[in-house]
């Protein structure tokens, strides 16, 4: 007997029921926990919230315990209306009309004071603790610079639409300033986003002064939903059409979370931190009946801090009001509100110039030359042809000057005035702008005559420099962001005991609200360094599951604001770590509880004005400690581990010997250094690597590494380089690198098929990404289920996934193939780039011990059916192709693994199905469709003949060859038959028709076969 084989492709008849539904589509009511993230984010100075409510419930306490509620008091807000439009007309489109401005002043005043006309629909169950804000919220009557105005103020914009990552810029276009006036800017937002507002901060020292914070605090709402139809026929969003929009985000503005408390839908918990809103899940959408239940309670979906829609909304809770009220007493830009002059007639001049604002210098200054530069402003009714004004320069008269326009300032008409160039050096300069007179004369109103900055320069330092911190150095700024515990100095053990440092005692903040804390070094120049770095020395100690954080940024604009610089350090609790764990207030005992830090300065080559911040931030965890801050020119030994060769990704066997790929980044040759290791996040072993050979500037070389022994299943390497050549590397960002590696013993036979149809072929195949990116994932084709890698989304380019065989017994065959189909589309992303997706199929005989033949490999435009550049899903046979593989080479052996390799370039999507494996080697078998075929009478031995099978799994199936009477001829029993082709020897059978019997699994068939001589 003889045997062959065919592949064996499943032909599927396919019913699909494809149903298609409708759901609602809401919008995105708020965006107000994404734009102060961004906030949190850009600025250094950056307040928690748990640091927020501590500040405010304490407040709220203090208010309530001395009696003195404010509810009597009448709290007025200037409003300025800011329409950012298109260019239309007034009245039409973005550029809404002054009369649905008011109509949305006057819900806000009917809402806050529970004055409107649905407030009858609040539940009865809720009544009781519905609370009424006794606050006016008013359209501006004067501007900043005292000129009359309707509080309403409309600016082209430079886009069509805005979102949340266009925050600065949209408020830029105009804005007055946000101590005395509520900001409201109403322009088209983009996506489904209604509208947005800046959150209050605490007053605690520090966050008031963040300059970003004050120029973009207020609220933004769409122009769709700003004001109410019941006031007119505005054009507004049906669902949104009451003006509650502007009321949610005002609530917001005044110090008021989601009702829902945004924890990601939980129950329990500080929801948001108002005892008389029940407890809810989430958010509420459209207009529900009455009632609904969150987390075990009626829900109280009316309130104007939910997403229901505006008909829907009808109230704030007393607890809510509270929480308003107490941000209105303390807050920084709320508490002044009330005192703006925006909300009186100005007195309106004859003669008047105002000195409207500072252009230079600024608060933060680098030391240098500066033109002190003053805008000034007619705020009178008469023209200005000249102006005398005076500049002091702490508290010194330094100059007088006079002015001549050649063309008369008009009324509300704007200039700018230049001085004489002044040279700043480090410390504070006080500047200050007077007015003397204006057309020869005192002007009417001296109160806006003067103008006065000091501007900070910060010290500097030449490099290299270090910084031991026997003391607090002098030169240095120190940020206290709580006016509390902040960086001192203290004695720390290192290589010598007596050794001082600078520290933050955490641990003794652990139950005190979060705080951050800032040393920020002198300005030094970097404008002529060669390969700068900095090192600092860093200890710290975790405390129960507490985490501190340390962060450093690097400022080039002389602000001593982290925020207008750029993270280049952040670690946090275990990674921060350099002793685990402490049950006690921690103190360094030596050198060995301490890490050198090592951070890249080349990207700031150049740069004349360069400061260092270190920011520590409390997590309530244990004490921190600085040191040996250090700046050079000269960059030292630079190594990379680019890669961990061995083991590969999927082997049989536990033990192994890895296999490191170094590369040398440094001008020096590098003869040593150490690997620190682990495996599975064990315990950190390191291994000293001396007389390396090979190792010159710019090689590359392969290391052998300690032996380690993994555990069956998915283990973690983690190898990082430390000490090359004894020294400090100086980028440690490429040391480290960590590998995925599956120990996976299943095992199976040939033939075998694998359709990936069934969700347990997982348990002989392996998936996996050895650097724990993107891996191949099933999903539905017109195959039904097939493996895919999502190359479309995935931008790391060089990302490997790996598809892994169990092992294979090939040992009864001699030969064999594989067949398998692939479905890929090439995409050049348009010509931007030549996208070249790789698929390898790889083959190991050892088990997956190496990985060494190389059996399939084709990129880019070899996979493709055609070039597509839209990414699309198999749905037909004429998206795939059929493949082949000749494995004859591996025919006898008995530890055979295949690994199908894709190669990531974010092209386009690869999908692999039936995956085929024959006992034969023919490149073109004949289809079959069915269980099997019968076929070909041999002309050399006419009573011969052939079945070929395809079957769904490998089983035995017994034949009989029966002549008409039913008499047998010949029975066989064929084990683990699957795809392939038998050769039946009728013998001296005479010529004639008989019957072939088959029983394969439950079934039996029967066929006519005709044999001839």
């Amino acid at each position: 007997m003889s045997i062959g084989s065919v592949p064996g492709r499943r032909l599927l008849a396919v019913c699909l029921l494809v149903s298609i539904y409708l759901t609602g589509w809401t919008q995105d009511r708020c965006g107000i926990t994404e734009v102060m993230q961004n906030l949190r984010d850009k600025n250094s100075i950056r307040e928690t919230n748990q640091q927020f409510e501590a500040w405010l419930q304490r407040h709220q306490a203090a208010r309530l315990a001395s009696g003195r509620t404010e509810d009597n008091k009448t709290y007025l807000i200037p409003v300025v209306v800011h329409v950012i439009h298109r260019g239309e007309a007034i009245g039409s489109g973005t550029n809404i009309p002054d009369a649905q401005i008011i109509s949305q002043i006057k819900v806000l005043n009917n809402d806050y004071n529970r004055l409107n006309a649905d407030a009858s629909h609040t539940p009865s169950e809720f009544a009781s603790v519905a609370g009424s804000f006794n606050v006016q919220f008013v359209l501006a009557k004067q501007t900043p610079d005292g000129l009359p105005t309707n509080g309403i103020v409309r600016v082209k914009g430079s886009k069509t639409s805005w979102s949340t990552s266009d925050d600065a810029t949209l408020k830029a276009t105009s804005y007055w300033p946000a101590e005395d006036y509520l900001n409201i800017w109403v322009t088209n937002l983009s996506s489904t986003l209604l509208g947005y507002a800046q959150f209050p901060v605490s007053d605690l020292a520090g966050l008031e002064d963040a300059e970003d914070n004050r120029l973009t605090d207020g609220v933004v709402i769409d122009y769709a939903v700003f004001g109410s139809s019941d006031d007119g026929s505005f054009n507004l969003d049906s669902e949104f059409d009451k003006g509650r929009t502007a009321t949610h985000e005002i609530g917001h503005f005044l110090g008021l979370r989601h009702i829902w408390g945004d924890d990601n839908d939980a129950c329990g918990g500080d929801g948001d931190y108002v005892s008389d809103t029940p407890d809810q899940g989430g958010s509420t959408s459209g207009c529900p009946s009455n009632p609904q239940t969150s987390c075990s309670v009626h829900s109280m979906f009316q309130n104007y801090m939910d997403y229901t829609d505006d008909a829907c909304m009808n109230i704030f809770t007393q607890g809510q009001v509270s929480r308003m009220i107490t941000v209105m007493e303390n807050s920084p830009r709320r508490v002044t509100l009330p005192q703006s002059k925006g909300l009186y007639e100005p007195i309106l001049y004859t003669n008047n110039l105002t000195a409207s604002a500072i252009v230079s210098p600024q608060a933060n200054q680098c030391a240098g030359i500066i033109t002190p530069q003053l805008t000034i402003k007619n705020t009178g009714s008469n023209s200005i042809n000249t102006a005398r004004i005076q500049l002091s320069i702490n508290g010194t008269l330094a100059e007088t000057k006079d002015f001549t326009f050649s063309t008369a300032l008009a009324s509300a008409q704007s200039t700018a005035v230049s001085f004489s160039s002044v040279a700043l050096s480090s410390g504070a300069t006080v500047f200050t702008f007077k007015i003397i007179t204006m057309n020869g004369i005192t002007d009417d109103n001296s109160e806006d005559d003067t103008q006065t900055i000091s501007a900070q320069v910060p010290y500097t330092i030449d490099i290299p420099f270090t910084e031991t911190f026997a003391a607090m150095p002098s030169t240095w700024n120190v940020v206290n962001g709580d006016a509390g515990i902040t960086w001192a100095v203290k004695q720390a053990p290192n290589t010598d005991a007596s050794n001082t440092a600078a520290y933050l005692d955490f641990f003794n903040t652990q139950n005190s609200e979060s705080s951050q804390d800032i040393l920020i070094t002198p300005a030094f120049d970097l404008s002529d360094a060669v390969a700068p770095y900095l090192t600092f020395d860093v200890a710290y100690a975790l405390y129960q599951n507490y985490a501190d954080q340390l962060q450093v940024y690097i400022i080039t604009d002389c602000s001593n604001n982290p925020g207008n610089g750029a993270e280049i350090y952040s670690k946090t609790g275990s990674t921060l770590a350099t002793v685990l764990i402490s049950g006690s207030a921690f103190t360094p005992a030596n050198a060995s509880q301490w890490r050198t830090e090592v951070i890249d300065l080349k990207n700031y080559i150049g740069q004349s004005h360069v400061q260092l911040a270190f920011v520590g931030t409390s997590g309530g965890g244990n004490n921190l400690y600085l040191d040996n801050i250090n700046v050079v020119r000269t960059v030292t030994e630079d190594v990379a581990l680019t890669d961990i060769i061995s083991p590969a990704p999927v082997r049989c066997t536990i033990n192994a010997t890895p296999v490191l790929q170094i590369t040398n980044n440094s001008a020096v040759n590098v003869t040593s250094l150490k690997v620190v290791y682990s495996v599975n996040n064990g315990t950190a072993q390191t291994t000293s690597l001396s007389n390396i050979t090979g190792l010159t500037p710019g090689a590359s070389i392969e290391v052998p590494a300690s032996a380690i022994t993994l555990a069956k299943g998915q283990n973690t390497l983690s190898y990082t380089l430390t000490s090359p050549n004894g020294y400090t590397d100086i980028n440690m960002a490429d040391n480290t690198h960590t590998k995925t590696i599956i120990v996976n013993t299943a095992s199976d036979i040939i033939p075998l098929r694998e359709n990936f149809d069934s969700n347990s072929f997982d348990s002989q195949w392996t998936i996996v990404n050895p650097t724990e990116g993107m891996a191949w994932a099933t999903t539905s084709t017109n195959y039904n289920q097939s493996v895919y890698f999502n190359a479309a989304a995935n931008t790391a380019e060089g990302d490997k996934a790996w598809l892994v065989s169990p092992v294979l017994d090939f040992s009864s065959a001699t030969t064999a193939s594989v067949f398998f189909d692939l479905s890929y589309r090439y995409k050049d992303d348009e010509g931007n780039k030549n996208r070249q997706d790789n698929l390898q199929v790889l083959a190991s005989a050892d088990c997956g011990v190496t990985y060494d033949k190389i059996l399939f490999n084709e990129t880019g435009t070899l996979l493709s059916i055609d070039q597509n550049t839209v990414t699309s899903v198999p749905a037909s046979a004429s998206d795939w192709q059929r493949k082949y593989i000749n494995l004859d080479a591996f025919a006898g052996s008995d530890g055979v693994r295949l690994a199908f390799v894709f190669t990531n370039d974010n092209g386009n999507n690869i999908y692999l199905d039936n995956i085929e494996f024959f006992v034969s080697d023919d490149p073109n078998p004949n289809a079959v469709k069915n269980p099997f075929v019968v076929y070909d009478n041999s002309p050399l031995t006419p009573s011969d003949f052939y079945i070929t099978f395809n079957l769904e799994e490998r089983q035995p199936v017994q034949y009989e060859l029966v002549d008409i009477m039913g008499r047998p001829l010949t029975t066989q029993t064929l084990p683990d038959v699957l795809n392939q082709t038998y050769e039946v020897n009728a013998g001296n059978t005479s010529t004639g028709i008989y019957m072939l019997r088959l029983r394969i699994g439950q079934s039996m068939y029967i066929t006519k076969v005709y044999i001839g001589q």
